[in-house]
């Protein structure tokens, strides 16, 4: 009796060693799936970072040589206008032109640069000596110097006297100058703008929208009739023992619209810039 009864726990034992034992080498193999698919997920996620991480980096040097491409293109055209400007004659505007240009970094930009640097000392050795010319000429310095120079006041005098302003007298400018603001003043009572305002507003606008240092250059500004501003931007320039101003812009501001333009030296046209 005692053989039979341990018999039976003994059978027992190794059926439910049988049935435990096909379980094994699955739970092993789902595990090894489990990781396997967890290490695939990671090796894609770093392949995406290092995909996203490229096309950042080529749409980053897209954006730069485009930017290089656009800022090359706006010195060729500066360096152009000066070209025609000095083809036409246009020497103080020529050198204007070339002291705007001159005055970005052109250190990427050596044959724009070297361009414009000998166009510059062409340039300015004529101005010198048509300074030169011009000192020996005058017979005393006159106190009217920077306006003798402006094109506004030339155009204006010319027109208002039917002389030259190079020929007219200090006496005869002061003269003309009273008179002119006399007849402003009278002007601006039935004006919804005043001289002042509209002049000041004028120059506020254009110094923040051309992005001119105001402290480099020297203004002239004068309120025209219908709303509109005309104002002259030069460059004090001082070479060889002579001075003389070079051209940066001739501008007309309307105070009502707001609109901006620059006068082409060459054609004789307003081309609006804001």
């Amino acid at each position: 009796m005692s053989k039979k009864i341990m018999i039976l726990p003994i059978a027992l034992l190794g059926l439910g060693l049988a049935a435990c034992g096909p379980e094994e080498p699955e739970a092993v193999l789902e595990t090894e799936e489990s990781a396997n698919e967890a290490l695939t997920e990671v090796e894609e996620t770093e392949e995406d970072s290092q995909t996203e991480a490229q096309e950042a980096e080529e749409e980053a040097a897209e954006e730069a040589a485009v930017e290089a491409d656009e800022t090359e293109v706006k010195y060729q055209d500066l360096l152009d206008q000066a070209k025609r400007e000095y083809e036409a004659e246009e020497l103080e505007a020529a050198s204007g032109t070339l002291s705007l240009l001159l005055q970005n970094d052109l250190s990427d930009y050596s044959e724009i640069n070297a361009e414009a640097e000998q166009l510059k000392e062409e340039i300015h050795a004529i101005q010198a000596e048509n300074a030169r010319e011009a000192a020996s000429a005058q017979t005393e310095e006159s106190a009217y110097t920077d306006e003798r120079q402006s094109a506004i006041i030339s155009e204006e005098y010319s027109a208002a006297t039917g002389q030259s302003i190079q020929d007219a007298t200090d006496e005869e400018l002061s003269e003309w100058f009273t008179r002119k603001e006399s007849e402003t003043e009278l002007e601006e009572e039935s004006e919804s703008w005043t001289k002042e305002e509209a002049e000041n507003y004028a120059f506020d606008y254009l110094i923040m929208n051309e992005d001119l240092n105001y402290e480099d250059y020297f203004f002239f500004v004068n309120m025209m009739e219908e709303d509109w501003v005309q104002l002259e931007v030069r460059e004090s320039v001082d070479q060889d023992g002579v001075t003389w101003s070079n051209l940066i812009g001739i501008y007309r501001f309307n105070v009502s619209s707001d609109e901006l333009q620059k006068l082409d030296m060459v054609t004789g046209d307003y081309q609006t810039v804001q």
